[in-house]
């Protein structure tokens, strides 16, 4: 039986683990969690809410399903010790935290493992990224679905029209609105990185779900191809 931890015990990881207890062949072993009201269904044995903890719980797999922070703080932590499923991709757009992990993952031979989230088919822009000149996302979400807490130029409910809030590098969105963008997070590393990649960012009162349009441009000449063979 394969054991997980659960960093996190908002909607997604709740989520995760009843999952995890529907399959006979996995079992939580621990849940960190800070907030003890997320927590008061759970068996208090399997309860973390210290750092220094994490090491010595024995699994097989840590899953993080809380925030940036929590991959900043515990991210490399984790690694010392066993993988890590990192669900806040947003916090490698901090470039020293993402090499920081790819080092402790080089010594250990442990991995640092990044879903896709909303947007599929990134094995694809992961496999032509060498053709690719530059990637665009657009992205429409109604004010409601966005976090404001890291920025201070917008507020949900002054926004009432179509209102571009941000055009720009793919790095610099996931500092502003970190908890929005972990998909977009995933596509820049998959592809050409946080600073080649560029995003619009759209909120929309007028829509009731979230929408991306990826445009990638690039490719290879025809004597590109006769010099390659």
């Amino acid at each position: 039986m394969k054991k997980i931890g659960i960093i996190g015990f908002g909607r997604m990881g709740h989520y995760i683990y009843r999952k995890i207890n529907d399959n006979p062949n996995l079992k939580v072993d621990f849940v960190y969690e800070l907030l003890e009201s997320k927590t008061k269904e759970l068996d208090g044995s399997m309860l973390i809410n210290e750092p220094m903890e994490l090491s010595r719980r024995e699994v097989d797999l840590v899953v993080e399903t809380a925030d940036f922070r929590a991959v900043e703080e515990l991210a490399a932590e984790v690694l010392e010790t066993t993988d890590i499923l990192i669900l806040s991709a947003s916090a490698l757009a901090e470039e020293k935290l993402e090499e920081k992990l790819k080092k402790v993952s080089d010594e250990t031979g442990h991995k640092f493992y990044i879903p896709h989230g909303a947007i599929l088919g990134m094995d694809g822009f992961r496999d032509a990224k060498e053709v690719f000149d530059e990637i665009e996302i657009t992205t429409v979400k109604p004010p409601k679905n966005l976090d404001f807490t890291f920025q201070d130029e917008w507020k949900a409910d002054e926004i009432k029209s179509r209102t571009v809030l941000y055009n720009g590098s793919t790095r610099r969105i996931c500092k502003l609105f970190p908890r929005n963008v972990n998909s977009h997070a995933v596509l820049a590393l998959s592809g050409l990185g946080f600073d080649k990649t560029r995003l619009t960012l759209v909120a929309d009162p007028n829509t009731t779900l979230a929408s991306h349009h990826i445009v990638a441009k690039g490719g290879v000449t025809l004597t590109e191809i006769i010099q390659s063979s």
